[in-house]
């Protein structure tokens, strides 16, 4: 591959990076937003109802709506074909359809199977609704995350979001209860569907081509099953808890898994790029070695400094952001110190994960998933049973940890080696480091939100100075890297 197609293909990958970062960061603190009075408007158990259902209708029913068509399209080599396009909307489309109509019949058992009140009966039916708005979304998405285009995304995206926290702010405000948040979901998911077909339009057809659907169930089929591989691996929340321990178990540990995935949004950006991305220099082994480790990196020394922050300032976010001055989500927090941990090798195994894709490896990470789910429900139910809703935490924790182990394993197997340590030794050291110089303040002195803010900034400023220490005479390398990755014109 020419070095100007890989300059090419660089500078489009940091353009969209450059956008994707700008979007969420924006889309993440209206998001905290609209969470933060939501949690102090609504109950624990309006909370674990809402996550409940979600599970249900976009988790299982969502699962079997899409068959990894979409991410099919993304990872083919050769140019997509109006065929292609309209096999996946068809077939997407009639399996939504069938679903809708499978909710609707099957809601007063799952209700029933779940402990919840009749009125849950409607909320699932409508939500089961937005299965139909989400698959007329999934094409003009390809289409541009393949050729990378994501500054398309964000008008879509922004009004989704903004929506959805405003109306069900609202809504909560004059006491509709969980019915403020399916409401929003439904406005959020029609104004999405509506800008992003005038954004990407594309001409809709409905038509089923043999060839093509062959074709990409080639790699969607071992796609999907990875997908549903990690469904049973992370979904053991709204299942075995909500069972044992009831809706208001399940808002307090997806609270925690909430706050414990904020960080995650810097790896999101970043590995929303890489799979298109390394699927288009898929041949060239060293270079993506190159680009991963640098990716890495870059992420590390923003990632984990947040992830070790949250683990000093858990106590009071719970007590003085997400209620005034109570307990009122405290039992959250036996869960997000595990959750926390655990999302240290995130920065690193998702991004591994997706180099495996975009080279084509998905029977690889399906293999993977497979270790990670047996060793989740193995450990995790026991733990559940044993210790409480935050068992599941302390499971995922442990899966984080020999996820480090076996991904490694398997990029040396098809030659994509790059240092760990050379990566996320520095920012790693140095936000352990900073965590321990703030732990003591934070215990003593924050008792209000003044006060938090001023310790997040003290934090902030023990993590440069530490960072200055550990880098010394390799500060305008470091530097280097972040100027590296801009775009040349």
């Amino acid at each position: 591959m020419r070095e100007s197609k890989i300059n090419r293909i660089k500078n489009m990958a940091v353009k969209g990076t450059m956008t994707l970062a700008v979007r969420r960061i924006i889309l993440r603190v209206v998001d905290m937003a609209g969470m933060i009075f939501l949690a102090r408007l609504l109950t624990q158990s309006e909370f674990g109802i809402f996550g409940i259902i979600n599970f249900i209708v976009f988790t299982l029913f969502g699962f079997l709506s899409n068959i990894g068509l979409g991410a099919s399209l993304i990872q083919k080599k050769e140019k997509i074909e109006k065929d292609d396009l309209s096999t996946v909307f068809s077939v997407q489309l009639i399996l939504v359809l069938f679903l809708n109509v499978l909710a609707w019949v099957l809601s007063p058992w799952l209700v029933n199977a779940y402990n919840l009140s009749h009125s849950a009966i409607w909320l699932m039916r409508v939500t089961a609704f937005c299965l139909i708005l989400t698959s007329f979304k999934t094409i003009p998405s390809v289409l541009l995350e393949k050729e990378l285009l994501y500054h398309k995304l964000l008008i879509p995206d922004v009004v989704e979001t903004i929506s959805f926290n405003f109306l069900a702010v609202i809504l909560a405000y004059f006491h509709f209860g969980v019915w403020s948040l399916t409401i929003a979901l439904i406005v959020r998911t029609f104004l999405g569907a509506i800008i992003l077909f005038i954004v990407s339009s594309w001409p809709i057809i409905f038509k089923i081509s043999k060839k093509s659907l062959k074709d990409l169930l080639s790699f969607g089929l071992p796609y999907q099953a990875n997908s549903l591989l990690a469904l049973l691996k992370d979904n053991l929340t709204p299942t075995i808890i909500a069972f044992f321990y009831g809706p208001a178990a399940v808002g307090f540990v997806n609270l925690a898994q909430g706050i414990a995935s904020k960080p995650m949004e810097i790896t999101n950006v970043v590995n929303r790029v890489v799979f298109p991305t390394f699927s288009k220099i898929q041949n060239n082994r060293e270079q993506v070695a190159r680009w991963m480790e640098k990716g890495i990196k870059m992420m590390s020394y923003l990632y984990l400094p947040l992830v070790f922050g949250l683990l000093v300032t858990a106590r009071p976010i719970l007590t003085l952001v997400y209620a005034s001055k109570s307990d009122k989500w405290l039992p959250s927090l036996s869960a997000l110190y595990p959750f926390l941990i655990g999302a240290l090798p995130v920065v690193m195994t998702t991004t591994a994960t997706n180099v495996l894709y975009a080279l084509g490896y998905s029977k690889t990470v399906l293999r993977l998933m497979v270790i990670y789910t047996a060793l989740t429900w193995v450990v995790g139910i026991p733990l559940i049973i044993k210790i409480g809703y935050s068992g599941i935490a302390w499971a995922g924790m442990a899966v984080g940890v020999l996820s480090v182990v076996l991904v490694l394993r398997e990029l040396k197997k098809v030659k994509v080696e790059f240092s760990l340590r050379r990566a996320m030794m520095v920012p790693f050291w140095a936000s352990l480091l900073m965590a321990i110089t703030i732990y003591w303040p934070t215990k003593i002195y924050v008792r209000n939100i003044p006060g938090l803010l001023g310790m997040v900034i003290l934090g902030a400023m023990f993590y440069v100075f530490y960072l200055f220490l550990f880098l010394r005479g390799r500060i305008r390398e470091e530097a280097n890297l972040f100027l590296n990755l801009l775009p040349k014109k």
